[in-house]
């Protein structure tokens, strides 16, 4: 009976060692598919400052100014979702597994949001471009 008690602890010792690694494994993934989608679009912000640029210019001497003035705003609106994202990204946000992964989870939606937001701007604006400034 002593063996048997013995064995069933060690089981489950072995049993909830792996289940907190692979908790801990998943918050891993969770955090570097964020960055991954952080890198991916952190060097576009210099593209969009620069389509903003160009819009507003334009929009002094176009008499499309109002659509130019809407997509430069949209552009800076979504550099700003960016910077807010950045700037509100805890990267080191300390609690239980759980709670780490439900941050994350809403982290990643967020920064797929802002992904989107800047790929669709610019996007716009490329198409904007061609007609606006013939």
């Amino acid at each position: 009976m002593m063996k048997l008690s013995r064995w069933s602890c060690l089981f489950l010792w072995i049993f909830l060692l792996g289940c907190a690694s692979t908790s801990g494994n998943e918050i891993d993934l969770l955090y570097q598919e964020i960055m991954d989608v952080h890198d991916e679009v952190m060097p576009k912000m210099g593209k969009i400052r620069n389509l903003e640029k160009q819009f507003r210019s334009a929009a002094l001497t176009s008499p499309n100014a109002t659509e130019l003035m809407r997509q430069a705003d949209a552009l800076a609106s979504a550099n700003e979702a960016m910077m807010n994202w950045m700037l509100n990204f805890n990267n080191d946000f300390q609690g239980l597994d759980e709670e780490k992964k439900e941050y994350l989870l809403g982290q990643k939606e967020q920064v797929y949001q802002v992904k989107e937001l800047m790929n669709s701007s610019i996007l716009c604006s490329e198409e904007l471009i061609g007609s606006a400034f013939d």
